[in-house]
């Protein structure tokens, strides 16, 4: 598999880079988000803990994806879920 970037935005208010990578795989099926992870690190030489796929779009029958990676400046924020008020009976 042969990745490339096509955009990459800096910002600076969320403190994070934001990639849209271009993933050529051939023969293949649309990879994991853990195999584009991995690849993007070892490529492009980002920490793993920092490196977030967000998203990954193949359109039918072709053998190209577009992929939406976030590249943090700290650790990933970790996504907290709000409690459920008690519904008034």
């Amino acid at each position: 598999m042969k990745i490339e970037i096509k955009s990459e935005k800096n910002n600076p208010l969320l403190k994070r880079k934001e990639l849209l990578i271009e993933a050529v795989h051939e023969n293949e099926p649309t990879p994991s988000r853990a195999a584009l992870q991995e690849l993007v690190t070892k490529q492009f030489g980002y920490e793993p803990e920092k490196t977030d796929v967000r998203s990954i779009y193949t359109d039918g029958g072709s053998c190209c994806s577009q992929v939406k990676v976030f590249v943090w400046a700290e650790k990933i924020p970790v996504r907290v879920k709000k409690e459920k008020k008690k519904a008034k009976k």
